[in-house]
């Protein structure tokens, strides 16, 4: 172990820097490296540090006020690094920060990157297949979503910054990188960007950063992640990248799956009917055609969250080789299984009855039709909290409530039954089809309602005087199914 770090010299694993309250550091691995200096996380698990290059303008004085003005912000209930300390410039020599890390976390960049040995369809699935993918994109586009809805910008989205759980069995996302973070930039300001992940605007510094910046490049990253081909890098650019690279980065070419001007195309990637539904084709379509060059075009990151939600809960498991797909195939597309019978479930909002207005007494009502999930025949299904709920924030505790956690699990018997168990900290009724019992559901309790075509019970996620969500099944099988 290198005990004093060489001033201002190149990092490695096992230097040991200093924090400004005395605290050794041990880096152990570097975690990503770009324009502003490099992240490496430390010794003990829970932290990592940012080192900046000193080149380009940041001084102790400058880090330290945008860290005080990172730590101003709101940033409850969203998964990102908050900045701990500074470094002790004197002992290593060297300007950052530490941070917040959650251990045995990696890059989402790593799921873009198949092996050269393995196939990767093998590793497409053993790293948590499409739907693990569009699980962890909906939760990094729930976080910029919730920082945007603060009007703060998180400016360098990238495939290293947003960490993602290592073993392919969970589903958790973090940011880290926290200095970057914005309420608003100018074409003035150094641009901050990852090469190849920076919004045309930024990358040709017509512009600062914004949310609209934010979203063009997680776009970029959403693609890249689910498709493994980078939307702007085709056949062209492969041969020729000195050349071309900087064009292509730049907005200058069209994205490799543009509809009239082939002069990208690429026959790299995986087929976009195999991992894209035809809402996130629309959002790509939107945001690397008339957005590319127009940042007010482009798709919000909270619908970004909402369609990639959308097709999470529309896969499903193929019985044979554990891949999951669209329900829009008859046949698994990786290993040509045909498709299960599946049932399906349907999600609406309870409204509840309005008191007398002018003489008149407003009934109870329900929403059409917001989403389905579909059911597998001894396939557990989870519902989970941003499905259920409708106000995350108003959960039955003080403590905050994780879209993602697991409210009901719902499994269909291939035939007239559906098991319903309740298996979060939130409330879950079952309501016969007249409306005139309903049936508390304990935590860990579960129960067997019929689906069938004369009565229809609903799994209710709230009291009746209350607007809510609830799901009612449908008794038909499913031969056909539109990917949406």
């Amino acid at each position: 172990m290198n005990t004093g770090a060489r001033s201002r010299g190149k990092l490695r694993a096992g230097d040991v820097l200093h924090d400004e309250f005395g605290a050794a550091l041990e880096l152990i691995e570097q975690l990503g490296r770009g324009g502003q200096g490099e992240v490496w996380s430390v010794a003990g698990g829970r932290s990592a540090v940012k080192v900046l290059r000193t080149a380009h303008g940041e001084n102790v004085n400058r880090l330290r006020s945008r860290l005080e003005l990172v730590r101003r912000f709101d940033l409850g209930g969203i998964p990102i690094a908050r900045p701990l300390a500074m470094l002790d410039v004197v002992q290593g020599g060297h300007v950052g920060y530490v941070m917040e890390l959650l251990g045995d976390m990696t890059g989402i960049g790593s799921l873009a990157k198949p092996p050269t040995t393995e196939p990767v369809a093998d590793w497409y699935q053993r790293t948590g297949g499409l739907r693990r993918r569009l699980r962890l994109l909906t939760l990094a586009a729930g976080a910029l979503s919730a920082l945007h809805s603060k009007a703060v910008a998180y400016v360098d989205v990238s495939p290293t910054n947003i960490r993602v759980s290592r073993d392919s069995a969970h589903e958790q996302v973090w940011l880290i990188d926290p200095d970057n973070l914005t309420v608003e930039s100018t074409a003035a300001d150094e641009s901050v960007y990852t090469l190849g992940y920076g919004a045309p605007e930024v990358v040709s510094e017509r512009s600062g950063c914004s949310t609209a910046s934010d979203a063009f490049s997680f776009s970029v990253l959403a693609f890249h992640v689910l498709v493994l081909a980078h939307p702007f890098v085709g056949e062209r650019v492969y041969a020729d990248p000195s050349t071309l690279e900087d064009d292509a980065y730049s907005g200058k070419l069209p994205w490799i799956d543009h509809p009239t001007d082939d002069r990208n195309r690429t026959r790299q990637g995986l087929p976009r009917d195999s991992v894209l539904t035809k809402g996130l084709k629309r959002l790509f379509s939107l945001t690397f055609e008339e957005g590319l060059q127009k940042p007010g075009a482009r798709p919000a990151l909270a619908e970004w969250r909402t369609k990639l939600d959308q097709a999470a809960m529309s896969t499903i498991t193929c019985q044979s080789c554990r891949h999951t797909y669209y329900p829009s195939f008859t046949s698994c597309p990786w290993c040509r299984t045909v498709r299960p019978l599946l049932a399906r479930c349907d999600l609406y909002a309870h409204i509840p009855a309005q008191p007398e207005k002018l003489g008149l007494t407003a009934r109870a009502t329900e929403t059409g039709r917001l989403e389905s999930l579909l059911l597998t025949a001894g396939e557990p299904t989870r519902v989970r909290a941003r499905n259920a709920l409708v106000c995350l924030d108003r959960g039955p505790s003080s403590l905050t409530v994780d879209a993602d956690e697991p409210v009901a699990e719902v499994t269909w018997d291939g035939g007239a039954e559906v098991t319903v168990e309740r298996i979060g900290r939130h409330e879950v009724w079952l309501q016969d089809p007249r409306g005139e019992r309903r049936v508390a559901l304990q935590p860990g309790y579960r129960r067997e309602i019929p689906v069938s075509g004369s009565g229809r019970w609903t799994v209710q996620f709230g009291p009746p005087e209350q607007i809510h969500h609830f799901l009612r099944f449908t008794s038909q099988r499913l031969q056909q199914v539109v990917n949406q």
